[in-house]
This record gives structure tokens, sequence and C-alpha cells, in this order.
């Protein structure tokens, strides 16, 4: 009986945290500044972390520049496509629907490939979850991730720029000027 929970808790977790990933990587989002500012120095420390661990493997540094180029030029994709609205209770923004979606499938897909290699390998039980150089062990998994670290840097980078320039006082007058429609700008 004790069997299943083993495998049930994570289950549940891991749905959770995909269902958040979900809800905050599709639609309009908050801009807000202490919360990007988070997720930049996260992901930039998570990001020199693994380059660092990734010493052990030093051939995975192909997968790591190849992961950065293409994080970048999703990243720069997604800030081509990106749409500020003022709404009465502050910023929001957006990119491209499919760029949200494609973040979302890269980061889905890797997470179910690791975990069906796992359930799936022979040696499963000589592998130590808590092993850190774990990620540069596979070069796509650490190609995959810094696909989603150049990506998440260079975009809230560039919303954490275009927050500073933003006028607060146009989401008043925009407010007052039309009080049902939201005002869209790039």
């Amino acid at each position: 009986m004790q069997d299943w929970m083993h495998y049930a808790i994570p289950a549940v977790l891991i749905c959770f945290f995909i269902y958040r990933r979900t809800k905050r990587t599709i639609g309009f989002q908050k801009l807000a500044k202490g919360r990007l500012k988070f997720r930049l120095t996260l992901f930039s420390i998570l990001g020199i972390a693994i380059f660092l661990l990734g010493f052990v493997h030093p051939i995975h540094f192909i997968g790591y520049l190849i992961g950065l180029a293409a994080g970048a030029g999703l990243g720069l994709t997604a800030i081509r496509h990106t749409r500020f609205e003022h709404r009465a209770d502050g910023c929001y923004y957006r990119t491209h629907l499919w760029i949200e979606i494609a973040v979302l499938v890269l980061f889905l897909s890797r997470i179910i490939y690791r975990v069906a290699f796992i359930a799936l390998s022979p040696n499963a039980s000589s592998m130590n979850p808590a092993d850190p150089t774990q990620f540069t062990k596979d070069p796509v998994t650490a190609g995959v991730f810094f696909i989603i670290v150049s990506y998440y840097i260079l975009f809230f980078g560039y919303l954490l720029r275009e927050e500073s320039k933003l006028d607060p006082d146009a989401t008043l007058s925009s407010t007052s000027s039309s009080e049902s429609s939201p005002q869209t700008v790039k």
C-alpha cells in the first residue's frame, strides 16, 4: 500500500507545478518589478551553477552553447512580439501565444523525458537525485535547460528595462479616458 504513495505524492506535486507554470505562462501577466528581479537573479544563479558543474564533462559545453543560442533567439523573438497593456491595477505584458506555448512544451517535454528515462532505466537505483551533476550528465537536458535559462534572462531583463520606461501616469490617464477598454501599447 505504501508503494503507490511513493509515486503519487511526487506526481501530485509535479502536476501542481505544471498547473502553476501553465497559468503563469499563457495570457497577460502583471508586470511586477520585484518578482521579475527575483526570477532574473534565480535563473542567473542556476545558469552559472550548472555551467560551472559542466566542467566535469567539458564536451557538454557544446550543448550548453547551442542551448544559449537557441534561447537567445527565442527570447529576441518574444521581445519583438511582446505587448504591454495598461489597466487600472497596473501594467500587464504578454508575448506571442506560440512562443509561450513553445517554452511550456519545451519545459514539460524535458520533465516527461527525464521521468520516463529514470523510470525505465535498468540502473535507476544507482542514480542519486541529490547529486547536482545529474543535470550535466545528459547534454540534451542541459541544453534544454540553457534554452530556458537564456530565454528567461533575456526576456525578464527586457521586461525590467521596459517597466522602467513605462509612464505610471499613463495608467491613470488611460483609465480616466476609457474606463471600459484597456489600452494596449507595444
